[in-house]
């Protein structure tokens, strides 16, 4: 909003890695109504744990068994080795009994983990040596056209839209397990991302009638998501404002900040 002088509330679109956010979570998925003082949570991506904590960001085939055992209950296990992950699968009782009693599992609702396990379950990467390493391949490996768009569902509750990606996750992994290839589902993964990013903002819209999208968060550093979810909400009638002279990830933090704390000094000088 900063980098783009915009001022009153907007829909922003926040796609990151894992931050904790103010429900004591791990945010990374959030599309928020927000002014430079104040924010609603007015949508996010259905919570999911992440084994191991800290652990599961550095190796990505921790967040791909929680996604699959999300999505394929008590399945989830063969659907695991299925897709090509047989050498962690002394680990899948463990893992199953930690998430079961969410010890050392805190849940989120992160868009850059969903990234990091679909590169597990595709075999691109099963552990990274830095941020957005996963992603990263996982975007490079999407090198040819989408041909479809995976489902995914969306639901409101609790005055919240809710994105749910298990059958996205279920449809991809049974993709890999027929072998497809590898490239084309990929593909299709961004594609179904970038559908389902714009179609919570438009529903969020029908609630709020707010025309203004903000993009920002380290997802966006993808050129896939970024270009692509620009170009459907601009479809859909959205004014979008993305970064053009700051990074989308942490970099851009303090400035932000800063807006925030200037806000909220004029607004006390005011009263």
């Amino acid at each position: 909003m900063a980098e783009n002088g915009l001022t009153g509330k907007v829909i922003g679109l926040a796609m990151d890695g894992t931050g904790y956010g103010s429900d004591g979570t791990a945010w990374g998925c959030e599309f928020l109504v927000a002014d430079e003082v104040d924010f609603q949570r007015a949508g996010h991506l259905q919570p999911y744990p992440l084994p191991g904590s800290d652990k599961a960001i550095r190796e990505p085939w921790r967040v791909a068994t929680s996604l699959l055992r999300e999505s394929f209950g008590n399945d989830w296990q063969d659907i695991a080795q299925g897709v090509g992950m047989k050498e962690h699968c002394l680990h899948f009782d463990l893992l199953d009994s930690i998430m079961s009693s969410g010890f050392n599992s805190p849940l989120s609702s992160s868009l850059g983990r969903v990234f990091d396990a679909v590169a597990a379950i595709l075999g691109i990467r099963q552990a990274v040596s830095f941020e957005g390493q996963a992603a990263m391949e996982l975007e490079a490996t999407a090198n040819v056209p989408a041909e479809t768009t995976y489902p995914f569902l969306i639901r409101y509750e609790e005055g919240s839209s809710i994105l749910d990606f298990r059958p996205l996750i279920r449809s991809l992994a049974h993709d890999r397990i027929r072998g497809r290839e590898t490239a084309k589902i990929a593909a299709d993964f961004h594609s179904t991302i970038i559908s389902s990013l714009a179609a919570m903002a438009c529903m969020i819209r029908e609630r709020t009638e707010l025309e203004k999208a903000v993009l920002s968060g380290g997802c966006f550093q993808n050129r896939i998501l970024l270009e692509g979810v620009t170009r459907q909400l601009e479809k859909e009638g959205f004014a979008v404002y993305i970064h053009k002279r700051l990074p989308p990830n942490d970099g851009g933090i303090a400035l932000g900040q800063a807006v925030i704390a200037a806000s909220l000094l004029l607004a006390a000088e005011t009263y």
